[in-house]
């Protein structure tokens, strides 16, 4: 137990965004995460059944993967596009015969493996052949998928064999061959072997595995540092169903003019044709593709359910305070954070658990979806009634995010029933959120007599954030934005909060005197990769406070 507690004051990463989806108010419902049911070690059991592998080794197989999946990168090098290529390849380190899939590896059988290796033999012995080998590949694909995906795991494997196995891969994709290459993007410490599985699996598009390979891959996006092997993991997972990594591929083509940039913005409009289904794509196209990834219109096709379950509910038991370790964590909701609106539903599921820690990062990560998250809303609603504080606060801010057109009604209902402190102050945070907020709502928490810091920080936050329109009156906003000055330069309370909302208010102020101001406010700051002393920020908010009354003074 003092354990647990001591875990409980770990800080926990949360992010917000705008969201989709939304209905009425929550109705009266007992509260979730009561203890009895285990559902996020029963869903996992029950999906790891019907894919005939026990819950052990699909535990041993997501440790052998998180042990490998922090291996540096080497020198990048150029990729092959669409045909043939050299490529230089070292042996992979070794890992579970259940792979990502998690799935006992079959015994291979001895004449395909023959049959494997004589193909590879003679697409080496001279390049003519490589056209036949592939041919061959492809009539007998079924047959050969199981010791195709058995020598892309081999850790011995020279380098030339290995990239005609990844050719033959591209040319006969299948779940297995899909789920080994996978892991080969995630755990080979050579770059240009990481690029070249990502583009093998580019052609496998929808295989009964791509839930499997979609985790992977997004794994491989959070660590990937080489350039050819970031861009190449986006573009596959683009071609399974996931769009996370054209974030990744814009600021690559947006840089320095460079083959990378070039390579990036080629891969970025080739998802974006695919995307609108035709080929003449503009600027507004790619900016279109990419808002309604993020609002989860986007009409992308889904895993396979099994694949889907497995993987999503994997990670999700990560999150469990049974087997708390913060990497793990950390990597878990960036992966569940990055799904498409089809893992809604099982993060939704997961707000049941009774153990607080899953309830609590689920919120924190369907927060971070942000509009994709949208089909757990009715759960989110739900969970505002949580018996954790901590678990009911963040699904109010998770409820903002992927609902905020919708979420008032159950945010305000919430809030008549009198909750706890700290569920009061986020239900106030998430409704400053909301696109139909009330200003009198807001204003009213701000001046309540005797109203905490905390509760007064989140009201500012709605009141400067939010378009109010005339609900807010120029006096109403110097208002607050007196009492942060004076809270930016108190010893107590919260000066970072404060000076944190200022900042971003500063930083659309309209009008004449906008750009002096900003100017003015930078120079107060740190300057790059310089942190201040207490002293030095103590004097910077001191400033800051001096110089946002004088501005306040002058705009009257």
């Amino acid at each position: 137990m003092r354990l647990r507690a001591a875990l409980a004051l770990v800080p926990l990463l949360g992010a917000c965004g705008p969201g989709a989806e939304g209905g009425d108010a929550a109705p009266a419902a007992a509260p979730a995460g009561a203890p009895g049911a285990r559902p996020t070690r029963d869903v996992l059991d029950a999906t790891l059944a019907e894919l005939g592998v026990s819950r052990r080794q699909g535990v041993i197989s997501a440790r052998e993967l998180r042990a490998n999946r922090g291996l540096m990168p080497g020198e990048s090098a150029d990729l092959p596009e669409e045909g043939d290529a050299p490529l230089d390849a070292t042996s992979a380190p070794p890992l579970d015969p259940a792979g990502a899939s998690g799935a006992a590896a079959e015994p291979l059988d001895p004449e395909m493996v023959e049959f494997r290796d004589g193909l590879v033999g003679m697409a080496l012995s001279d390049p003519r052949y490589l056209k036949t080998a592939l041919a061959d590949v492809v009539a007998t694909s079924e047959e050969l998928s199981p010791s195709m995906a058995a020598g892309l795991r081999e850790r011995a494997r020279p380098a030339d064999e290995l990239k005609v196995l990844m050719q033959f891969a591209r040319a006969a994709p299948s779940a297995p061959v899909a789920a080994a290459l996978a892991e080969l993007t995630l755990t080979h410490d050579d770059p240009t072997v990481r690029a070249f599985a990502s583009w093998a699996l580019v052609p496998a598009g929808e295989t009964e595995g791509s839930g499997a390979v979609v985790t992977t891959l997004l794994r491989r996006l959070k660590y990937e540092k080489d350039t050819q092997a970031l861009i190449w993991a986006a573009r596959a997972l683009a071609s399974h169903g996931n769009l996370s990594g054209l974030a990744a591929l814009s600021a690559i083509a947006s840089g320095p003019a460079s083959d990378d940039a070039a390579a990036a913005n080629q891969q970025f409009y080739e998802v974006v044709r695919s995307t609108v289904g035709r080929e003449d794509v503009a600027v507004e196209d790619a900016n279109g593709v990419m808002a309604d990834w993020a609002s989860g219109s986007v009409d992308r096709p889904s895993p396979a359910p099994d694949a889907l379950r497995a993987s999503v509910w994997r990670l999700i038991s990560d999150l469990s305070g049974e087997h708390f370790q913060l990497r793990g964590v950390d990597d878990a909701r960036f992966i569940l954070s990055r799904l498409g609106p089809w893992a809604a539903a099982e993060l939704g599921a997961a707000l049941e658990d009774e153990d607080d820690y899953v309830r609590l990062h689920v919120t924190q990560v369907l927060e971070r979806m942000g509009q994709r998250g949208g089909g757990a809303a009715p759960s989110l609603r739900l969970a505002l009634r949580d018996q954790s504080d901590a678990v009911a606060g963040a699904a109010a801010e998770a409820l903002a995010a992927v609902a905020p057109e919708a979420c008032l009604p159950a945010l305000l209902a919430r809030l008549e029933e009198a909750p706890p402190h700290e569920v009061r102050v986020a239900i106030i945070r998430a409704a400053g959120r909301s696109a139909t907020v009330p200003a009198p709502l807001l204003l009213g928490c701000f001046r309540e007599a005797g109203a905490p810091t905390d509760l007064r920080l989140a009201a500012a936050a709605g009141l400067l954030g939010a378009d109010l329109g005339p609900d807010l009156g120029t006096g109403d906003e110097n208002e607050v934005l007196n009492w942060l000055a004076e809270t930016m330069t108190r010893p107590f309370g919260d000066p970072a909060g404060a000076e944190a909302l200022v900042g971003a208010w500063v930083a659309k102020v309209e009008g004449s005197g906008g750009d002096e101001l900003r100017a003015a406010w930078s120079d107060f700051g740190p300057k790059q990769a310089i942190i201040h002393t207490a002293d030095q920020a103590r004097a910077r908010r001191s400033g800051r406070a001096a110089l946002l009354q004088a501005h306040l003074t002058v705009s009257r």
